[in-house]
């Protein structure tokens, strides 16, 4: 399968056309050896890789990553520098999960292909500054895929990007201001929505036109086995209790009566 935007935020090696993953659980250690293997395949345009440090991330980049269009660095939580990415003029989609020392992204003015961006469980970055950088970055996700601590300064420089499609899946931003997003170009907004109460999620979408995304459906469903019965509950925002799917949809019904009814009163009042 061709790596795209819709798939680059994947594992499954089957994926790549080349994949050097190790198969201890924190992604091992990959040596500069393995990394050569890729003078084999200079017609390979996608790679995952696992268990790099900072050498052979540095080696792997300056002397392979030229080919490449699509990369998914995976478990690879001894990088602490990404500047050597500065210099992937081709690359279309990035991939990161799991790291334990790199504080900062990169300066992505060179980076004039870049397309997708993904940052997954970074414990020590704080910044999204270089984000508007890129030049024609569309889609960018940050957050938690395994752990929930990841904390964010502040998402205004989206408004000084290109990105249109955003997700965000941390657990704080650290100056509470999410209504700048109105000023960015996102029209699709992938969050979560318990980190709202139901007033202030109203009037995030109410201020970006023609919004998008699992952000503005006010719910979402889980499924949860109990007793070796099946419930589904309904689960709302912020200060709001669950519902169970079934026994109380009309409950729902009048929620999302009161979520329209807060929509169209601030797209009035803006």
């Amino acid at each position: 399968m061709k790596i795209n935007l819709s798939n680059f935020e994947t594992s499954d090696t089957s994926l790549f056309d080349f994949s050097i993953v190790q198969r201890d659980v924190g992604g091992g250690k990959t040596e500069k050896e393995e990394i050569d293997r890729l003078a084999e395949h200079p017609a390979a345009k996608s790679l995952i890789v696992s268990g790099l440090n900072q050498e052979c991330f540095e080696y792997l980049i300056q002397n392979y990553g030229g080919q490449f269009e699509a990369i998914s660095f995976w478990k690879n939580k001894l990088i602490s520098d990404l500047s050597p990415l500065e210099d992937l003029a081709n690359i279309k989609y990035i991939h990161f999960f799991f790291n334990q020392r790199a504080e900062n992204l990169w300066n992505m003015k060179n980076n004039k292909e870049l397309k997708g961006l993904a940052i997954y469980d970074f414990t020590r970055l704080h910044s999204i500054e270089e984000v508007a950088t890129a030049p024609r970055l569309d889609y960018f996700s940050i957050g938690n895929n395994v752990w929930s601590n990841m904390e964010i300064e502040s998402l205004e420089p989206l408004t000084r990007s290109s990105v249109t499609h955003f997700g965000w899946w941390g657990e704080k931003i650290r100056d509470h201001d999410y209504l700048c997003l109105a000023d960015s170009q996102i029209r699709e907004l992938d969050m979560s929505i318990e980190r709202f109460r139901l007033d202030e999620l109203a009037r995030l979408v109410a201020s970006i036109p023609d919004l998008t995304g699992k952000i503005t459906q006010p719910y979402r469903e889980f499924t949860i086995k109990e007793e070796g019965e099946k419930t589904t509950y309904y689960l709302l925002c912020k200060g709001k209790r669950r519902l169970v799917k079934g026994k109380d949809d009309d409950k729902l019904k009048k929620y999302l009566e009161d979520y329209d009814r807060l929509v169209e009163g601030y797209k009035k009042k803006d």
